[in-house]
């Protein structure tokens, strides 16, 4: 047997104090009565009361207090068989913040591009629980997995190129710390990783294969062009062609059995990546078969009615009895 809600049994304290309570009523009436009266015809005036059943009618009313705050408890006791389900997903998005995410070979850039597609995205889940890791030259857990989509879309606002703790571009460092996210909730998910692929690590691969080994499937989206646009370093001047790095991001999904996108502004991609998730990650949608405590609370809501009806049935008079004739 399981009590769910065992403080509701507390009320039951409050049966001494009802009793006090009847008690104490007693005694006030009969000062009201020697108001009036003399107290020799109390018995008079009562005569035709039975203390038997009016005693009787207090013990029910209790009786269904009792059975009341029992249902309040839930009582719980045998066991039935129910299927849970659990229908979401736990998806991480790596973005890519680095100085080449700020090319204009993209419009507005790669940057901003990026964040528009993952919120335009964002907007089209539902149960699914989501995270977000920024990385350049290192990588931050920005928002660790969860249900609550707004709060996801503030922090996608909020990154910039400038939030970078390192420069440079370590794609094999927002990996790892995706494998770090995925174990602190259920284990396994989908990333999604966002970045032109300028890797400077050369350890991607590698990543991603343990990452596929511990149930994360990645799909990569590439931005920029193959074309490249100029960088400026803001520290030294220095300017650079940063390119699209396509070959390697298709690299790393398909060692973990994902896939590549390369992100457009017509967002296209974004309905042909969402409906290859859904395809793909069905074994993500379980059911289980759980045996549960059956609620029991209705068989004392039964009760205290019952008991409720048989007071109101019993009259607190005494019965007469008819003197035989001789």
């Amino acid at each position: 047997m399981n009590i769910d809600i065992v403080q509701n049994l507390y009320l039951l304290l409050l049966i001494p104090v009802f009793i006090w309570l009847i008690l104490g009523m007693k005694k006030a009436y009969q000062r009201k009565f020697r108001r009036f009266a003399h107290e020799d015809f109390m018995a008079v005036y009562l005569a035709r009361r039975s203390p038997y059943y009016n005693g009787l009618k207090l013990f029910l009313l209790l009786g269904a207090f009792c059975m009341i705050i029992v249902a309040l408890a839930r009582p719980q006791w045998d066991f039935r068989e129910q299927e849970l389900s659990s229908a979401g997903m736990d998806i991480i998005f790596a973005i890519d913040v680095s100085r080449s995410m700020e090319a204009t070979d993209i419009s507005p850039n790669r940057l901003t591009r990026s964040i528009l597609q993952v919120a335009a995205f964002t907007d089209q889940l539902e149960t699914d629980r989501l995270g977000i890791i920024s990385f350049a030259g290192s990588a931050t857990l920005e928002c660790p997995l969860t249900d609550d989509h707004e709060a996801v879309k503030m922090v996608l606002s909020s990154l910039s190129t400038e939030s970078a703790a390192r420069p440079g571009t370590d794609i094999g460092r927002a990996l790892d710390l995706a494998g770090s996210a995925f174990n602190a909730g259920a284990g396994g998910g989908v990333m999604i990783l966002i970045s032109d692929g300028e890797d400077i690590s050369g350890n991607a691969i590698t990543k991603a294969r343990d990452l596929a080994g511990a149930g994360v499937r990645i799909y990569s989206m590439g931005v920029g062009s193959e074309e490249g646009a100029l960088i400026t370093n803001p520290y030294t001047g220095g300017e650079h062609i940063s390119k699209l790095d396509s070959a390697t991001l298709q690299q790393i999904a398909r060692v973990s059995g994902g896939e590549f996108y390369r992100i457009t502004p017509s967002a296209s991609e974004i309905q042909l990546l969402l409906s290859r998730i859904y395809q793909s990650e069905k074994e993500q949608i379980s059911s289980h078969r759980v045996f549960m405590y059956k609620e029991q609370y209705h068989i004392f809501v039964l009760a205290a009615l019952l008991i409720i009806i048989l007071e109101s049935l019993i009259l607190p008079y005494k019965k007469m009895v008819k003197e035989s004739k001789r």
